[in-house]
């Protein structure tokens, strides 16, 4: 009879959910990375316009978006040489209900 792995044993129920609840509150944790959801808001903006908006270095505003994106918290679409970024609102609502049923809210 073989031995079942560490990782092939079960996760407690939910905790996909724990952990992506989790991740998502440490991203949106940062101030500037608030502050980029908030631009966007209603928006599509470029790097560009977001640096120049909220007077964040270029290099960091990158940074910070591509950790939403990660997250799925933003939507990116190409024009050209410009890549436009929005919230995208279908997962934030989802992260936002993972939020509410982890404490029963």
């Amino acid at each position: 009879m073989k031995k079942r792995s560490v990782s092939a044993k079960k996760r407690p129920a939910g905790s996909d959910k724990f952990s992506k609840v989790s991740n998502f509150l440490k991203i949106v944790s940062d101030e500037n990375r608030m502050k980029i959801l908030l631009a966007l808001k209603g928006d599509s903006l470029n790097v560009t316009q977001i640096h120049t908006k909220l007077r964040i270095p270029q290099n960091l505003t990158s940074h910070h978006l591509s950790k939403l994106k990660s997250v799925g918290l933003l939507s990116e679409k190409h024009e050209g040489t410009f890549r436009h970024y929005s919230v995208n609102t279908k997962n934030l609502r989802q992260l936002s209900q993972m939020f509410k049923d982890l404490f029963n809210i």
